[in-house]
C-alpha cells in the first residue's frame, strides 16, 4: 500500500497559524515565531541610541543645575518600553503585544531625542548674563560608573528652598577643592528657563 501524502504545514499568516509551532529542542516553551519577533524588536531598541547619546552630550556640555528630576524623567522614558517588553514576556503574550511594543519603542525614542534637543538648545541659545556665585564646599564624593570614576562636589545652595546642590566636576577640579573652602560657580538661566552651570573653580 502507498503511504498517504504528507500534510502541508499550517500557514503562519492564517488564524490557525497563530498557534505557534513549538520546537522540540526547547521543550515546547519557545517557538520559532517568538524568536523571530524578539529578534525584530532588537532593531527598535537601537532607535533609543540617538536620544541617549544626545542627552549625555547635553549633560556634559550644558549640565543642568536641577539634575534629579531631569535624570529621573529621562530614565523613565528610556526603560518604559523595556519594562513593557518584560511584562509581555512574563505574561506569555510577546507575539500578540509586538505591535504595541514597537510603538512604545518608537515613542520613547522620539521623546528622548526631543528631550536631548531641548537641553542642547537651552544652553546653546542662552544669551542671558551669567551669575557668579561663591559658596562653601560641604562634601566631596567619588562614584564608580561604567565610563570610569565620577567626581561630585556638594555645596551649600544660594537658592531659596534648597539647602545643598551637587555638581559634577573633572578630576583636577575635584583634587583642588577642599571641604570647607570656597567654590566659585557660574550659573546661567537657560533659554527655556532650565538653569545650567558653567565653570566651577575652587578657591
Amino acid at each position: 500500500m502507498r503511504a498517504p501524502p504528507p500534510q502541508p504545514p499550517p500557514e503562519l499568516g492564517s488564524i490557525t497559524g497563530l498557534r505557534l509551532i513549538q520546537n522540540a529542542d526547547a521543550g515546547g516553551n519557545v517557538s520559532s515565531l517568538d524568536r523571530n519577533a524578539y529578534k525584530s524588536l532588537q532593531y527598535y531598541l537601537l532607535l533609543l541610541t540617538p536620544g541617549v547619546l544626545g542627552g549625555v552630550f547635553a549633560y556634559v556640555v550644558y549640565p543642568p543645575v536641577d539634575q534629579g528630576l531631569l535624570v529621573t524623567f529621562g530614565l523613565c522614558v528610556l526603560f518604559l518600553p523595556m519594562v513593557l517588553q518584560l511584562r509581555s514576556i512574563l505574561r506569555k503574550r510577546f507575539t500578540q503585544d509586538l505591535p504595541a511594543l514597537r510603538k512604545a519603542y518608537i515613542s520613547s525614542s522620539l521623546v528622548l531625542a526631543l528631550f536631548a534637543a531641548l537641553l542642547l538648545l537651552n544652553g546653546r541659545l542662552d544669551t542671558s548674563p551669567r551669575t557668579v556665585v561663591n559658596t562653601i564646599l560641604v562634601q566631596k564624593s567619588v562614584s564608580r560608573g561604567r565610563g570610569g570614576p565620577e567626581y561630585t562636589l556638594t555645596v551649600s545652595s544660594s537658592r531659596p528652598g534648597t539647602s545643598l546642590e551637587n555638581f559634577r566636576v573633572d578630576s583636577r577640579t575635584f583634587a583642588r577643592a577642599a571641604v570647607g573652602g570656597t567654590v566659585t560657580i557660574e550659573l546661567h538661566k537657560g533659554y527655556f528657563g532650565v538653569p545650567w552651570s558653567g565653570r566651577i573653580s575652587p578657591q
